[in-house]
């Protein structure tokens, strides 16, 4: 938990984020927040995530790159943050190499085009009443407003999330460090590496959806248009679970835009 600044000998630095500044003393670490990146630069959040996550007492920020050659290192250069490189490998081996890399007792699987609150934090810090093995992720919402949209978040949040138990990552995904002390390994998949490591996490119990929002860029469907993406996020989920190769259905679902490409 925070300690009022004054009771504290750490010294303080301030960042701004939505144009709030906080200034809050560097903490023992109680949260790892780990963020795979890959030549974000274009998608245009970056800045105003890491604005953010600095703002975040009692975190450690550790950021996995796997080999970003559009100004992305550049940009994390200007920040306080533990950087690991990872050049070539799969987001499910970028994930993994932070989790391992993670001191916090809760560690919460950022995705690089999201964007979450401060505040938030302090939820994601004690999500489950102080019980131990917990895991879950916020509550998911778009950045841009059309119903296909607003279904897709409804359906992910109450369907897959609340009664499936399967979070992707843009609910930002956290667990108990127990998990990651127990061996927890995501299979280093192509893609649905975040539908993998659900299935390993609700072996021991029932995601928590918190009440946090997280904002995610719809820059998959501006760009490739709304209904097509929707068509094409469907027939994604199932050549998964018709064991297609996860090479192949990541190379379709990235063609064009290369988002999480390794």
């Amino acid at each position: 938990m925070s300690v009022p600044v004054a009771a504290q000998p750490y010294p303080t630095h301030t960042a701004i984020c939505f144009n709030r500044p906080i200034v809050h003393p560097a903490c023992p670490h109680m949260l790892s927040i780990i963020l795979p990146t890959q030549n974000e630069m274009r998608s245009g959040l970056l800045e105003s995530i890491l604005a953010c996550l600095v703002q975040v007492a009692d975190a450690e920020i550790i950021v996995i790159d796997g080999g970003s050659d559009d100004g992305t290192l550049e940009l994390l250069s200007k920040y306080e943050l533990k950087l690991i490189t990872e050049p070539g490998t799969s987001r499910a081996a970028k994930l993994n190499a932070g989790i391992a890399a993670a001191s916090g007792d809760m560690i919460f699987l950022h995705h690089p085009r999201s964007l979450v609150q401060p505040e938030s934090f302090q939820q994601v810090a004690n999500p489950g009443k102080n019980k131990s093995r917990v895991w879950g992720g916020l509550t998911h919402q778009f950045d841009h407003d059309h119903a296909l949209l607003r279904f897709t978040s409804w359906y992910s949040n109450r369907i897959r999330c609340d009664r499936a138990g399967i979070l992707y990552l843009d609910h930002c995904i956290f667990f108990d460090s127990e998990f990651k002390h127990e061996g927890l390994k995501i299979p280093d998949v192509d893609i649905f590496e975040d539908t993998e490591l659900s299935k390993l996490l609700r072996r021991h119990s029932k995601p928590v959806r918190l009440p946090a929002v997280v904002r995610t860029s719809a820059i998959r469907f501006k760009r490739n248009g709304i209904y097509r993406q929707a068509l094409l996020n469907q027939w994604m989920k199932l050549a998964y679970y018709l064991n297609f190769s996860h090479d192949k259905m990541n190379r379709q679902y990235e063609k064009g835009l290369n988002l999480n490409k390794k």
